[in-house]
């Protein structure tokens, strides 16, 4: 009960909130360089921490010409305590550390560590952008959430593209209870129309302990003024015994307010490392107050495994 008053004065007090839009970043005055970041909070009534500091970031980039540089560093899961990721030092993470080069109109070749082009949830790494505070089991379970290596991308034209990655080196940082890899290759492939779109990838790694998989993924998303749906299906064999049969998911959100929108997702998922089998329902409402900011809450329930929970975040981008 005392949960359900919480999602109600979330709910409540986006009502009150101020209506005007903030800018945000802070360009260098002279220059092409920018430098802003963002702040996510979460409050998880299962875990022994339940209020988090998630992420602390600092984000900059800068172009000149063909050249695009961006970067993103950040501190992770702080806890009033002053402890990071449960211990006193404090964990600072390099995200992304990318540089692009732009070859013509269609091609281009990007450089350094950066999100694993694989995917729809993998494209929008800043929890403001992202329609719910937790991710799909999908994430971080199926690919490599992040790359240090190389990446060509082609626009075939205005509606089609396809990329491809390759990395035979150490991640330049870590993933936090992610796919830790030292090899990736990667391709995929994006349509687009009009307002549907749909996602096709494949895949191999080599994780650091030497464990070898290979995946293969599609997805499609519909992105309507009063409505979108977006939908994902990935499968991992593994060279040992514990593959992944599948895991999908299929997401609904709606724009039933200005700045206001209800998601509800269900997913279903298999893993032989875990021993089980089930399916996890979420429902949601997040509110921007701003372009800027965002409050969310959400409940998730899972069918087999002790999880079900309540989420709340607050997250601003600056």
């Amino acid at each position: 009960m005392k949960h359900l008053f919480i999602f109600f004065i979330l709910i409540h007090s986006s009502f009150l909130w101020a209506e005007e839009e903030a800018s945000y970043g802070w360009n260098i005055p002279n220059s092409s360089i920018n430098i802003g970041g963002y702040l996510d909070t979460t409050y998880d009534t299962k875990r022994e921490e339940k209020f988090l500091f998630n992420d602390i970031a600092l984000i900059f980039s800068a172009n000149k010409e063909h050249f695009n540089l961006l970067g993103e560093v950040e501190l992770s899961h702080i806890s009033l305590n002053g402890k990071s990721n449960n211990r006193s030092d404090i964990d600072l993470n390099v995200e992304r550390l990318q540089l692009n080069y732009t070859l013509n109109d269609k091609q281009s070749i990007q450089i350094g560590r950066f999100n694993s082009d694989i995917g729809y949830w993998n494209q929008a790494p800043i929890p403001i952008l992202q329609d719910t505070t937790t991710t799909p089991h999908i994430v971080g379970n199926f690919f490599p959430k992040a790359t240090t290596g190389v990446l060509f991308r082609q626009n075939i034209n205005e509606e089609n593209s396809f990329s491809i990655t390759f990395q035979d080196n150490k991640d330049i940082a870590h993933q936090d209870k992610a796919i830790q890899v030292n090899r990736h290759q990667a391709l995929a492939y994006y349509g687009t129309h009009n307002d549907f779109s749909w996602r096709f990838s494949l895949g191999s790694y080599r994780e650091n302990r030497n464990k070898k998989a290979r995946y293969i993924g599609i997805g499609s998303e519909y992105d309507g003024e009063e409505f979108s749906i977006q939908t994902e299906l990935f499968k991992q064999h593994s060279d040992k015994d514990d593959e992944k049969p599948y895991s999908g998911y299929i997401q609904s959100t709606w724009h039933f307010k200005e700045k206001q929108d209800a998601t509800f997702r269900f997913e279903s998922y298999e893993d032989n490392a875990l021993d089980i089998k089930e399916e996890i329902y979420l429902l949601g409402y997040s509110y921007r107050p701003t372009k800027n900011t965002a409050l969310k809450g959400e409940y998730i329930h899972h069918t087999k495994l002790p999880l079900n929970h309540f989420v709340y975040s607050f997250s601003v981008l600056f």
